[in-house]
């Protein structure tokens, strides 16, 4: 499970091309104008994402979308989570959000860091002290309005099934095309196995992670906000950690989320991942992200490999 992650993601606007409108409600909410702007690499939307330097020396971070975007409810999920965690969170924090002129805008703290790297040993226990202090502090979930886990995964772990129905298309690895029927089997059961009671960040990748200058890694954009199992968050992150060439299942046998874990439940949420990634990763790429079709085949790939583990198949 090893091998170099893709590194090309989404094509971002820039500051200069939100509306003069936007622009200066954001910059009366700052309390300050902007004197420059400088775009941050990573993720997979084409929202304007920026480091924004303020004329009361200030620096802040702005992400802005158009309302009409068919991912414009994930960020007012992001801005209605981001806006109640409680302190202790490991998390950016949100100054305000707002919606002007057709564009829907979260505005947080700057945070003077980087991505965390998961081959390096120092960066890779951060993260998981991060998803442990994460999981302790939002367990129960202290949001109410926070949505199961099925709400929004529901419509998009069901690829193995889909796959099934369509008779294993061609272009489908050999393993999966043998094993198909009992991969849309156990996939059937990750809902139930996930039930639980954490608030769950539910989209940890390293690109969604800031290291900080004191080694303390902190979670961002919070979209995908919603309820289940503890032990989610740390399965959701392992894809990412294979990536860096590190041994998932060695992780998930020590560390004391999934430790615990019902094992499972573990290789039904593991396979509706898998069939996730392998399925959405054939699929044309949608003109606002080009390359996440690449980086979501290669997840796909990783996750078979680490279920191919778990279970024996051959």
């Amino acid at each position: 499970m090893t091998g170099p992650l893709p590194t090309a993601t989404a094509r971002r606007l820039t500051w200069p091309q939100l509306p003069r409108g936007v622009r200066e409600a954001i910059e009366q909410g700052l309390g300050a104008p902007v004197l420059a702007a400088t775009s941050q690499n990573g993720g997979f939307t084409d929202g304007i994402a920026a480091r924004v330097q303020l004329g009361d020396t200030t620096k802040a971070f702005v992400k802005a979308l158009a309302t009409d975007h068919e991912l414009a409810p994930d960020y007012r999920t992001e801005a209605r989570t981001a806006a109640a965690l409680p302190a202790e969170v490991p998390a950016s924090r949100l100054r305000f959000s707002l919606e002007a002129d057709g564009w829907i805008v979260l505005v947080y703290d700057d945070v003077e860091g980087r991505h965390p790297d998961f081959a390096r040993p120092g960066d890779l226990a951060a993260a998981l002290t991060c998803v442990e202090r994460m999981t302790s502090v939002l367990t129960p979930n202290p949001l109410p309005r926070a949505v199961p886990l099925t709400t929004p995964l529901g419509p998009l772990l069901c690829g193995w099934l889909t796959l099934k129905e369509e008779k294993a298309p061609a272009g489908l690895d050999p393993w999966s095309a043998r094993n198909l029927d009992r991969l849309a089997d156990l996939e059937s059961h990750w809902a139930e196995a996930t039930e639980g009671n954490t608030l769950l960040h539910a989209d940890l990748r390293h690109d969604n992670m800031l290291l900080t200058r004191d080694g303390t890694v902190l979670a961002v954009d919070w979209a995908w906000a919603c309820v289940g199992a503890a032990w989610v968050e740390l399965v959701y992150l392992l894809p990412a950690v294979a990536a860096a060439g590190r041994d998932p299942e060695r992780i998930a046998a020590a560390h004391p989320l999934t430790r615990r874990a019902d094992p499972s439940a573990i290789d039904a949420f593991v396979c509706a991942l898998a069939g996730f990634y392998t399925l959405s990763g054939s699929l044309p790429a949608p003109s606002w992200s080009p390359h996440i079709r690449t980086h979501e085949a290669w997840y796909g790939r990783l996750c078979r490999d680490w279920l191919a583990r778990r279970t024996g198949w051959s």
